[in-house]
């Protein structure tokens, strides 16, 4: 038998306590991601995905802007805001974001519109939205959602602070 040095015995132990604390973190993980995916993923309560003809398309797709209604407006900060818009002839939701100035660099403001029922989100930068609001422009718009009962839309809106990396940031209502 081959007789081992100190330096030997002593890595082994920390390799084996290494060993046990790296199956512990696992497990918790394991454990964290089973319960999320039973409570908020892929649990027997939660919604399929909806489809609908009007996701993902433009406000101005069929005219739906045209009768739009703005069911909410939250101030993100002293210089943009969020609306909650609401076709009340195609039944549809989305977003959209405003500067009171024009923008002074790229990606300067960003909406979102979330449907409740299945999770549906668009972003301006979504296909059927206009873009993120740049430098020079004043306001962008998501593509809708469909949101007639009991569906319901929440418009969130962002806006960069000045020389950093965070938003400020403002949701509206459930409608």
């Amino acid at each position: 038998m081959k007789k081992e040095s100190l330096h030997q015995f002593l890595w082994k132990e920390r390799m084996n306590e290494l060993n046990k604390k790296l199956k512990m973190i696992g497990l918790s993980m394991v454990m964290t991601l089973s319960m999320f995916l039973v409570d908020f993923g892929f649990g027997k309560n939660q919604a399929l995905a909806e489809t609908h003809t009007y996701d993902g398309k433009s406000p101005f797709y069929n005219s739906c802007a045209s009768s739009a209604v703005t069911k909410d407006k939250k101030w993100i900060d002293s210089n943009s805001y969020v609306e909650l818009k609401f076709s009340t002839v195609c039944k549809t939701a989305w977003a959209k974001v405003t500067v009171t100035r024009p923008a002074v660099y790229n990606h300067e403001a960003d909406a979102r519109i979330v449907r409740s029922t299945d999770g549906k989100a668009y972003t301006c930068a979504s296909s059927g939205g206009n873009g993120v609001v740049n430098k020079g422009q004043t306001s962008c718009y998501t593509p809708m959602v469909y949101d007639y009962d009991p569906r319901k839309a929440q418009a969130q809106g962002i806006h960069a602070i000045p020389n950093s990396d965070a938003y400020n940031k403002a949701v509206t209502i459930w409608y």
